[in-house]
């Protein structure tokens, strides 16, 4: 294969920003396992999603079988084997967002049985979303004729599910009656507004590289494919996806923020105390 300088430029994009994602998302991880008070149920679902970030991140140093004149270092078959498994991942990043739609909606009108719920429930759902994603993507390769169906179906109903969802959850927040106290209700009011604008982003994010599949999926038979250029630019953007919610955590969720900064400073006061040791 033939390498030209922006095939190199291309997988440089790649292979760095699957570095960040890795990193961030596994700093996220690390915050929310060394302090219990982030690990409750509501961020269940979220811890979920930072570890499917954190796999795709992992791919995305590895070109995708749709990008392939750019990819220099995987064979085809590699390539293809890495797209079957991003294509996987993501799916279980739509259903797991599509996932905590409802259980927002769930908190917000149903706060006093949404507060009783058990952590199996929370253990039983992440596995069922792990093994619907599964499915659908396994149907989508070996069942031929939902190639170019059944994932763009799929997607549109998570997101007719978001966007019901929380279309009832907004109406419930500004014509409903709001809670008198604060402490719990109010705390579940924010994690949902936070969940809502993480949502809002992650759709407006990955829209371009949807869309971008339709494109290769329609091509298959019209002949017409989109650009490399907004293949791999599409790409990139969709990767964004999987490093931007950390950073609303940290501006959102203060109990995440104090975590974090906590997490510096113990490293830093660990590296200024090595030195006065004595052997």
């Amino acid at each position: 294969m033939h390498v030209t300088s922006e095939c190199i430029a291309w997988n440089a994009v790649f292979v760095t920003e699957s570095v960040i994602i890795v990193s961030v998302n596994l700093l996220t991880i690390i915050v929310f396992m060394r302090n219990r008070n982030l690990r409750k149920r509501s961020t269940c679902l979220v811890i979920n999603l930072t570890v499917v970030d954190m796999l795709v991140g992992v791919l995305f140093g590895v070109p995708q079988f749709p990008f392939l004149p750019c990819n220099i270092f995987v064979d085809y078959v590699e390539a293809i084997l890495s797209h079957l498994v991003l294509m996987f991942l993501l799916l279980a990043s739509v259903t797991n967002i599509a996932v905590i739609s409802l259980e927002r909606m769930h908190a917000t009108f149903r706060p006093i049985r949404h507060g009783v719920i058990k952590k199996w429930v929370y253990g039983v759902t992440i596995a069922g979303v792990w093994a619907l994603a599964f499915i659908v993507n396994l149907a989508r390769f070996v069942v031929t004729w939902t190639a170019l169906v059944l994932w763009p179906v799929y997607y549109c109903m998570c997101l007719f599910v978001i966007c019901v969802c929380y279309t009832c959850i907004s109406i419930k927040f500004f014509c409903g009656a709001q809670p008198q106290h604060h402490g719990g209700a109010n705390r579940q009011r924010k994690l949902t507004v936070t969940l809502l604008i993480m949502t809002i982003v992650s759709l407006f994010i990955l829209l371009p590289f949807v869309l971008c599949l339709f494109s290769f999926f329609t091509g298959n038979r019209s002949g017409l494919y989109p650009s490399l250029l907004y293949g791999n630019a599409t790409f990139v953007l969709s990767g964004a996806n999987s490093f931007v919610n950390p950073i609303l955590y940290t501006l959102r969720i203060p109990e995440f923020k104090k975590a974090l900064i906590s997490l510096f400073r113990c490293q830093r006061n660990e590296n200024v105390a090595i030195p006065h040791q004595r052997y």
